[in-house]
């Protein structure tokens, strides 16, 4: 990584595939993007390795929930082209509000839309774990086979899941109900 500074703020150049943050490191800086793409992953490089999703519009914000709430990375930063960021601390961060305005408001837009995502993700594993409830209460009232036949139909429809998460986690999930337990 190469480091110029920006109105005291370092600017980093940062090569494709470099890991800018970790998820569980401690977090006392943010940054913004202000050119190329970063990619946040859950579990990176390991086998229940996630995208969460990737950040590709110039000015917006990333690593900011650690700076705010003093908690680790909840996630994994990695650039996956070349990316130039800026650097904020949480010493810096007032003096940063205070000149940049209109990139204090894309933050808190960015994470209202990280907000959104999240109870996006919560309501449709809800609406799952409901039609699995009422498949259950079917199977027991009609004490017939399509409790089999709606899990098979549950499976499959998880089964069509981004494309970064490893397929030996899908085969895993599925043989458990397309194999001998049924």
């Amino acid at each position: 990584m190469t480091t110029k500074h920006d109105a005291g703020n370092p600017v980093l150049e940062v090569p494709k595939g470099t890991v800018i943050y970790e998820q569980g490191a401690p977090c006392s800086t943010m940054f913004l993007l202000r050119s190329g793409t970063v990619g946040l992953f859950l579990n990176y490089h390991t086998p229940q390795q996630f995208e969460l999703f990737e950040i590709a519009k110039p000015g917006s914000s990333l690593g900011e929930m650690g700076l705010f709430d003093h908690e680790p990375r909840n996630a994994t930063a990695v650039a996956l082209s070349d990316c130039v960021l800026i650097e904020i601390s949480q010493q810096n961060f007032p003096h940063f509000i205070a000149a940049h305005p209109e990139e204090t408001i894309q933050i808190i837009l960015d994470l209202s839309q990280r907000f959104k995502s999240a109870i996006q993700e919560v309501r449709s594993s809800h609406q799952i774990v409901a039609e699995c409830l009422d498949a259950l209460k079917e199977a027991q009232a009609n004490k017939k086979d399509t409790l089999k036949e709606k899990i098979r139909k549950i499976s499959d429809y998880l089964l069509d899941i981004p494309q970064d998460v490893p397929p030996e986690l899908y085969i895993s999930f599925n043989s458990r109900f397309h194999g001998t337990m049924f």
